[in-house]
């Protein structure tokens, strides 16, 4: 063969080559593209599947978003409310720190005062006892004992007292001067009430002491039914005392007998009062008032109510003269009373002394009430 028909065999060998290759390779391209479109349809699907999911998902993003947006607003509310409840916390800490510091402080203060109120106790118990012995005291000293001295003491005014239904006063301070030897005497202790043993034990005392003997006398005389017989200014002499054995009598000039009650009817107190001596002291002194009243709280002490009372000198037994007259009570509301003369400003009961000041009368038994209620309402506060 000729070079030109070789070379052309070859160029259409090559040709039957490069168009096989070339169909080979296309129909590996045609099995691959359709095997790819195969495939990008199924991407396809699944990246619409995506983008469906994906739209999904930003929606839902969206939303939580919004929530997240709102929570984020609740927050930031929440945060200042926060805020405010924790200043409001601090105030209360500081209140409640202050309350446990009052609570503290009124803790002592409470203990204190149940340490007051419990020696305020302590003390009333205390003054109740004192009063109630003070009145036990005027009780056992309103009438005379019954002992040796004393009975042979009455006795002897029984004999030589008494005569045709009248007890002379005068002749009991006569046998009182001359029987047991009383004679006056200062007080040592300056204002001290001596009991009836005691008074018979000195020999006397003091106005008081003849006050409360006599006072003891007389009640002890209540039995009896007795015309009681003072003295006065007037004509002619009083017998006072007669030694019938001897014959021999003592008396007084110029005076008379004068009626100031009766042993039984007549409630016999020891009253004081003050009067001006014309200098600059102002005296006190005690007597005796008969009256047919009795005198058991402040509201028997009125003008009204001792109207007509007698009053005489134990020491002596000479008549004084009359509530009303000569003399008059205080009575509340007289501040200045227990300043004026011849105004009773003292008395000694047969179970109490009632006494004249700031313009009311204080006594033992008002005190003992007062201190009653006080334990009772000392009581209701779990003291007692």
């Amino acid at each position: 063969m000729k070079a030109r028909d070789i070379v052309l065999v070859a160029l259409i060998a090559i040709f039957a080559i490069t168009t096989a290759v070339f169909l080979a390779l296309f129909l590996q391209s045609s099995a691959e593209n359709r095997n790819l479109k195969t495939e990008l349809a199924g991407v396809e699907a699944n990246l619409s599947s995506a983008q469906n999911e994906l739209s999904m998902t930003e929606a839902e993003l969206r939303a939580k978003n919004r929530d997240a947006e709102r929570q984020q607003d609740e927050i930031e509310n929440l945060t200042l409310a926060l805020g405010n409840r924790t200043i409001e916390v601090e105030g209360l800490s500081e209140q409640l720190n202050e309350s446990e510091a009052e609570l503290e402080e009124t803790k002592n203060t409470l203990s204190e005062a149940t340490e007051d109120i419990a020696r305020i106790r302590e003390e009333a118990v205390a003054i109740d006892g004192q009063i109630n012995e003070s009145i036990q005291w005027f009780r056992n000293n309103s009438a005379l004992p019954s002992t040796l001295k004393a009975d042979r003491f009455m006795n002897k005014v029984e004999k030589s007292c008494e005569n045709d239904g009248v007890l002379k006063l005068a002749c009991v301070t006569y046998l009182m001067e001359n029987e047991l030897g009383f004679s006056y005497k200062d007080d040592p202790t300056g204002d001290r009430l001596y009991s009836i043993d005691e008074i018979i034990a000195r020999k006397g005392g003091d106005c008081e002491d003849y006050s409360l003997f006599f006072k003891a006398l007389l009640n002890r005389m209540k039995q009896e039914d007795l015309e009681i017989e003072a003295w006065t200014g007037g004509a002619g002499d009083y017998t006072v005392y007669e030694d019938t054995s001897s014959g021999r009598y003592w008396y007084f000039t110029d005076t008379r007998g004068i009626g100031v009650g009766n042993t039984r009817d007549s409630n016999p107190y020891a009253v004081c009062y003050f009067y001006d001596t014309g200098g600059e002291m102002r005296i006190g002194h005690c007597v005796i008032m008969l009256t047919n009243r009795t005198i058991e709280t402040p509201d028997d002490i009125t003008n009204s109510n001792l109207a007509g009372s007698a009053l005489f000198e134990p020491q002596d037994g000479h008549y004084m003269g009359k509530v009303g007259n000569e003399f008059s009570v205080c009575e509340g509301g007289d501040a200045s009373c227990d300043f004026q003369d011849d105004a009773l400003a003292f008395i000694i009961t047969d179970s109490d002394l009632y006494q004249f000041n700031d313009g009311k009368w204080n006594y033992y038994e008002g005190r003992r009430v007062e201190i009653s209620g006080l334990l009772s309402r000392l009581g209701r506060i779990g003291l007692e």
